[in-house]
């Protein structure tokens, strides 16, 4: 598997844990009970994982110029 791929996944799948363990705590909380409203943050949080490993590989590019 290509490193830079392994690294995206890692990026969305560590991203996609923050936003399970906010999800949990909104649920357990009692702030949010519907699940499915849940899952829309989940997937945000993941996608904010992927803009970050982003954002990184450009700062590595600028700076390897």
């Amino acid at each position: 598997m290509n490193p830079l791929l392994r690294e995206a996944i890692r990026y969305v799948l560590i991203g996609l844990g923050f936003g399970l363990i906010w999800a949990i705590i909104q649920y357990t909380k009692g702030s949010i009970t519907d699940l499915n409203v849940l899952a829309g943050p989940v997937i945000v949080f993941g996608v904010m994982g992927l803009g970050l490993w982003g954002i990184r590989r450009a700062v590595i590019a600028l700076r390897n110029r």
